[in-house]
């Protein structure tokens, strides 16, 4: 699912930016450290100039000065990079939190995404068995237009038929007729002469 695929990808995305900012951490660290020293060497060379100023030792303590003065530029050298290491360091956890707090969200609004996701299937669903219905219905109109089109195709040969036996020679037409009507009035006699051999 896509949603689980930017919940993997935004937990990567954190995963990496924690190891990016654990790396910036130990390297600004490491150079607060030398800072650090450099400010203790200015310190104690100072500490030990003074030292020689009352011991009466004027040029070691001058000496101590200049060794102190080096430290110093170092860690005056040191200092602004620093800061700055730490500034960028803060505005990375910033951008984790942030990241985390889009992610926190992911997860609380997942199982709604899904429900809307799930409910849009189903309206599609819907639309689409709404549709095979509606084929259906034409597939059935077009049964009945068949259907009907066969009985009117049945009357139009009855009706054909019966124009067929009007039509044509009206004596030869009578003359049928009374074929017709003399088989009957044979039919009749031999009726009639069953029945006096039986004795009705």
């Amino acid at each position: 699912m896509m949603l689980d695929q930017a919940i993997r990808d935004k937990e990567k995305q954190i995963k990496e930016a924690k190891q990016a900012v654990m790396s910036c951490i130990a390297t600004e660290k490491q150079a607060k450290a030398l800072l650090d020293k450099e400010k203790l060497e200015q310190s104690n060379w100072e500490a030990k100039a003074e030292t020689a100023l009352k011991a009466g030792r004027e040029d070691l303590a001058l000496k101590a000065l200049g060794r102190a003065g080096e430290h110093e530029k170092k860690a005056l050298e040191m200092e602004p990079r620093c800061q700055e290491q730490r500034t960028q360091i803060e505005s990375l956890k910033q951008d984790i939190r942030r990241i985390e707090d889009e992610l926190a969200e992911f997860k609380r609004n997942r199982d709604f995404i899904i429900a809307q996701s799930k409910a849009s299937e189903v309206k599609k669903q819907i639309y689409q068995a709404k549709a095979k219905m509606a084929n259906k219905h034409s597939a059935d109109d077009l049964m009945a237009r068949m259907q009907a089109k066969a009985e009117r195709s049945s009357h139009e040969a009855d009706a054909a038929a019966e124009m067929a036996a009007d039509s044509g020679d009206s004596l030869e037409n009578e003359f049928a007729d009374l074929g017709e009507s003399s088989a009957d009035q044979t039919a009749n006699d031999k009726l009639a002469a069953l029945k006096a051999k039986l004795g009705n």
